[in-house]
């Protein structure tokens, strides 16, 4: 309808009449990235996200890929698929969640990262297990992107309390991977615990221990929902670094 009939019938002038059109476009524009709103990003370089309702769940490796083989003979991709459904369920009530794999089958790392950014308002956690000398344990969080530093923080302090043992926490790392770089939505990777030690891939064997790295994960991704960034301290600077690559180190 012409600007001008719509301010006949409201008995305002065309200008009035504009001028409350641009406020309302704008209060949509507003409304829609303020949580619900796309979380696409190319670099990342943007404020975490909330209110986002789809989470994207990588269980790490898969068929021919069987990752770390770990202390007792437990297979990576077992494990992480596992701890990957169950994170699954406790979210499902809440969110849509999509999976990358549901069985034991291998996906290339840059199909994952395509299949998750085909997502929008949404989020990616990447679920593996590590591997290193017999004496090192404890959970690791990864992130590359600023607006995936904070669910990547909150992650690492929930897993932190799940941990049985002192010094168990190695941390929260900033690392360019196909899986914290590549995804044009927040994303994080994260390391459950160390197959390599024998204490810890007993308890990572163990069916109530999955459930609480499971637990402490979807709390994290509800918190992160709920809060956005409140309450994690300042983000880090965002770094414009081109996409990983399969030659590029630790990869």
């Amino acid at each position: 309808m012409p600007l001008e009939e719509v301010a006949r019938m409201e008995d305002l002038s065309p200008t009035v009449t504009l001028q409350r059109l641009l406020l309302a476009s704008l209060a949509a524009l507003l409304a829609s990235c303020a949580g619900g709103g796309s979380t696409r990003s190319k670099y990342g370089d943007r404020p975490g996200p909330k209110g986002f309702p789809v989470v994207v769940i990588d269980a790490g490796h898969g068929g021919k890929d069987s990752g770390t083989p770990g202390r007792l003979g437990i297979p990576e991709k077992h494990v992480a698929l596992s701890i990957a459904q169950r994170v699954q369920r406790r979210l499902a009530p809440q969110f849509k969640t999509v999976m990358t794999r549901n069985s034991d089958r291998f996906i290339e790392l840059d199909a994952r990262a395509s299949f998750a950014s085909r997502h929008g308002s949404a989020v990616l956690v990447s679920i593996h297990l590590n591997s290193s000398s017999s004496r090192i344990c404890g959970p690791e969080t990864y992130y590359w992107r600023t607006d995936s530093y904070s669910l990547a923080r909150r992650v690492q302090q929930n897993l932190n309390a799940v941990v049985p043992y002192k010094n168990g926490n190695r941390g929260l790392v900033r690392r360019r991977l196909r899986l914290t770089r590549n995804p044009s939505i927040p994303c994080i990777l994260v390391e459950c615990g160390y197959l390599s030690n024998s204490r810890e891939a007993s308890l990572l064997a163990n069916a109530s221990y999955q459930d609480r790295i499971a637990e402490a994960i979807a709390r994290a991704v509800r918190d992160q929902k709920a809060y956005g960034d409140a309450g994690m301290g300042p983000l880090p600077r965002p770094i414009y670094a081109p996409p990983s690559l399969p030659t590029d180190p630790r990869e």
